[in-house]
């Protein structure tokens, strides 16, 4: 089933971050998030602060033999990091400005060796941030479907081959569709020996063990930790979809 891809990120990214600015300020830095307990407004600015400035940093290097390590998470006074974050976001719009989406450029996952990947690196972070930002003020819309879609596929492509999932489940086995309605997109995904597979035609003869069908805003939230499955039509084990979940 084909998927909305995003062509634009640059738009994307400067929608997704004009929405996070619009209600963060100095009140609301030491709100806790609520889809992340263990953080606050400010951290999650820092966690971006963090990941603009390797794009850049990665953007920069090109492709070489050499890793680009990520930066330090650094803390920030309050009264600072509104500033502080204005300047790491606008050093990564002019980086992907400056660095197309075809543009050869190191990256940390196995997907091929192109700006591409921090154009929507930088763009899924960005849009996942803002939902979580807003949560904490009480007030959420969801993540635009092509957005979200990227997150799944992100997911997939670059974060479980690393080995980035919640938890192990080395004895999870079985085959689990997620279907994104909005987007009349599925991916199947085949899950044994603590391994994860994303199927393009999966055998009809074998049957599924879970599913989750909803928004792709959902889906995508609750792969990233932010919502429960449970938010989405789940049949079968839901074990399969929790094992799925990278954060």
């Amino acid at each position: 089933m084909s998927k909305p891809r995003i062509t634009d990120y640059l738009t994307e990214l400067k929608n997704e971050a004009g929405g996070l600015r619009e209600i963060v300020d100095r009140e609301v830095l030491g709100r806790t998030v609520p889809s992340r307990p263990d953080i606050t407004v400010a951290g999650v600015l820092a966690e971006l602060i963090r990941l603009y400035r390797w794009t850049v940093a990665a953007l920069d290097a090109g492709v070489g033999e050499e890793d680009v390590p990520e930066p330090p998470l650094v803390g920030f006074e309050d009264a600072e990091t509104l500033g502080v974050f204005d300047e790491a976001l606008g050093h990564a719009v002019d980086a992907l400005e400056s660095h197309p989406p075809d543009t050869p450029a190191w990256t940390w996952a196995p997907v091929q060796w192109r700006a591409e990947f921090w154009h929507r690196r930088v763009t899924v972070a960005t849009g996942l941030a803002r939902w979580d930002v807003q949560m904490a003020v009480g007030a959420t819309a969801p993540v635009p479907a092509a957005l979200a879609v990227e997150a799944i596929s992100e997911v997939f492509e670059a974060f479980i081959p690393v080995g980035v999932r919640r938890g192990e489940h080395p004895e999870t086995v079985g085959l689990a569709q997620l279907f994104a309605q909005d987007a009349d997109a599925s991916w199947f995904v085949r899950l044994r020996d603590g391994r994860v597979a994303v199927l393009d035609h999966p055998d009809s003869g074998i049957a599924l063990q879970a599913r989750a069908a909803g928004s792709a805003s959902d889906i995508a939230l609750a792969l990233w930790g932010r919502l429960p499955f449970g938010i989405c039509d789940v049949r079968g084990d839901e074990a399969l979809l929790q094992a799925l979940r990278v954060e």
